[in-house]
């Protein structure tokens, strides 16, 4: 027998096929809470690695007597500090995103070649493009690549209506859920059944 749909208010257990619609989770308190925690820890691992390259070269350095301490300072301090704009700039860059609705309009896989580490050489791999039309008239294309997540291809059909939340770890959440593989969960990524009510890892409520 075909599942019955289910929504519920804020709060309220959502067993069951959700509904038609965008969750209204978006602001639930354990999942703001859990968003915070996430961008605390992802704040004090990048503090923790920026100054790491300077005592490495103070350490080295004085093991080795190759460089002064004036130099190591120089090459440590170039190096941190390259660190430290790349965080900033990925912080302001995750900032800026916003959220927005679309629709996918094509999606399309190529093989395609990349330059090896040693640019000397090249490798082929696979190109995943899902291309898609937010609802301001923007086309867009998401652009994955094999040996990284394959979140958009994999989870978004053509003809989807879905809604990027920037903030999520897991940023796609489909307009009909029922025709969803899964419901990731938006912190740990984890994937549930569209049945279930909360993440079965984390516990965090689904967005349905």
């Amino acid at each position: 027998m075909q599942q019955p749909l289910t929504y519920a208010g804020n709060g309220q257990v959502r067993n069951g096929i959700p509904a038609p619609g965008y969750s209204d989770r978006i602001n639930d308190p354990e999942i703001v809470a859990a968003m915070k925690k996430n961008r605390r820890r992802g704040l004090i691992i990048g503090l923790f690695i920026i100054p790491l390259p300077l005592l490495g070269f103070i350490i080295y350095g004085k093991a080795s007597g190759e460089l002064e301490m004036s130099q190591s300072l120089l090459y440590g301090g170039i190096v941190s500090g390259v660190f430290l704009l790349f965080m900033l700039f990925s912080i302001i860059k995750e900032r800026a995103k916003n959220t927005y609705d679309a629709v996918v309009t094509d999606k399309k896989q190529e093989r395609t070649y990349r330059h090896k580490n040693d640019n000397a050489s090249k490798e082929m791999y696979t190109e995943y493009t899902t291309y898609i039309t937010r609802s301001d008239g923007k086309k867009k294309k998401i652009l994955e690549h094999e040996g990284s997540q394959i979140w958009a291809y994999n989870y978004l059909e053509v003809g989807d209506k879905f809604r990027y939340h920037p903030e999520f770890h897991f940023p796609y959440e489909l307009y009909d859920k029922s025709k969803a593989p899964y419901i990731a969960c938006v912190s740990c990524i984890t994937k549930n059944p569209k049945e279930a009510d909360r993440c079965k890892k984390c516990g965090l409520p689904l967005l349905k």
